[in-house]
């Protein structure tokens, strides 16, 4: 006895399946490929934060007008390779793509200490990466001065929370790092939530002293 073939209510019904599978599959894709590159970048920016601390000495000693910030942090290898970019030498870059900036500033008042800083330029998944960047930093509030995660404005002007490490959080701070919590985290990345804004998280750290 020959089968019957199958009808288009059955057919309709098996595709419908298989698309749901698909986006399930796609959607648990994308969330472990998120995490993923949330965990390497937890190690590029980390190497760095961390390399800063053990070579302090040698940053001080450094005359910073014969190099780059760049090359000066290549020289003692405190950038993973995979972060540089040949064509933009002024710059790294992470495993989003994020355009990272390095810098530092030369005063050396009480107010304003001599510091070195990093930039992070955040063009997607910003409330993201900044969980994991003030997570990050919290692990390090001991050799940070602050973080600053904002927005630049019309004017050019930058909006932003400051978040204190250890050494300069006093009873006016209005956040510590060592005492975030999850929600505080969430509630100072909403800041800059709207796709259209230009994001960066800004890690500042007294290189003198280690925080």
């Amino acid at each position: 006895m020959r089968e019957k073939g199958r009808s288009m209510v059955e057919m309709l019904g098996v595709l419908a399946i298989i698309g749901i599978l698909s986006v399930g599959a796609v959607s648990g894709y994308s969330k472990a490929m998120m995490k993923y590159k949330l965990n390497r970048q937890t190690e590029q920016i980390g190497s760095i934060l961390d390399y800063v601390t053990l070579y302090n000495d040698e940053l001080d000693r450094e005359n910073f007008t014969s190099l780059s910030l760049v090359q000066l942090f290549q020289k003692i290898g405190a950038i993973p390779q995979e972060m540089i970019k040949p064509e933009h030498p002024g710059y790294i870059y992470d495993i989003f793509d994020n355009q990272i900036g390095i810098y530092h500033n030369i005063e050396d008042t009480p107010i304003r200490p001599q510091y070195f800083g990093l930039t992070i330029y955040i063009d997607k998944n910003a409330a993201d990466i900044c969980l994991n960047l003030f997570q990050m930093a919290k692990l390090r509030s001991s050799m940070l001065w602050v973080t600053q995660f904002g927005k630049s404005t019309e004017d050019g002007n930058a909006q932003g929370n400051r978040v204190y490490g250890d050494n300069y959080c006093t009873r006016t701070s209005s956040y510590c790092l060592k005492n975030l919590t999850l929600s505080q985290m969430h509630d100072l990345c909403s800041y800059c939530s709207d796709s259209t804004d230009t994001c960066r998280f800004m890690f500042l750290w007294n290189y003198k002293t280690g925080g």
